[in-house]
């Protein structure tokens, strides 16, 4: 997967596909994803679709995909349903969706392009956000991701329940100070906040 990142940078039609009308692939940190060290052993595919036909044919078709399943020893595989979204991602927004939340368990993405420079200030604020979500009742996972090396920053979270992530986002303390101080000192120059229902969340070994 790591190879084929960098090979898609100069070469997108290395994972067109008839139907696909988004994806990243994306590079994980060790340390739940918050450390600029690599987790060699992890990572993200998030990909928009006209509809998941397209997808099955896709994870059944395509050459690459099947090899680097193939190559896996676990895959994730989570179908959302976004249901509230904000901001922009290269200039567009690909998860706008008419949904609502359902009740149950939510997956959050959040992204952000950060500027060059407010990259020293950006690094030393977040290590409190690893450390406030470790301790963070609901939280069933995080994982810190990147699209480019500390610029393009995203990190996914699944909780309980919208709630469990509202008591994270709008009371804990570390949490409250970052988005304080990323308002205030401007860190971005872009960033995106999706909230979604999970539709299946499978495990493939």
């Amino acid at each position: 997967m790591f190879k084929l990142m960098g090979a898609y940078t100069f070469n997108k039609s290395l994972i067109s596909f008839n139907g696909l009308k988004f994806i990243k692939l994306f590079g994980t940190g060790s340390n739940g994803g918050f450390s600029l060290i690599p987790d060699f052993s992890s990572y993200v595919m998030i990909t928009s679709w006209k509809n998941d036909n397209y997808r099955k044919k896709f994870v059944g078709e395509n050459n690459i995909i099947n090899k680097i399943i193939s190559k896996s020893s676990k895959r994730v595989e989570i179908k959302i349903d976004p249901y509230n979204f904000n901001g922009s991602w290269n200039g567009i927004n690909p998860f706008k969706n008419i949904s609502s939340y359902g009740g149950g368990k939510i997956i959050v993405l959040t992204r952000a392009r950060v500027k060059i420079s407010k990259l020293i200030n950006f690094l030393v604020n977040t290590s409190l956000a690893a450390k406030s979500i470790k301790s963070q009742n609901g939280a069933e996972f995080y994982k810190g991701i990147g699209e480019l090396p500390i610029i393009e920053q995203a990190t996914i979270s699944i909780w309980m329940s919208e709630k469990s992530m509202r008591d994270y986002a709008y009371s804990d303390k570390n949490h409250l100070k970052i988005i304080n101080k990323a308002r205030k000192d401007k860190w971005y120059s872009e960033e995106l906040f999706v909230r979604s229902n999970i539709l299946y969340l499978k495990e493939f070994n």
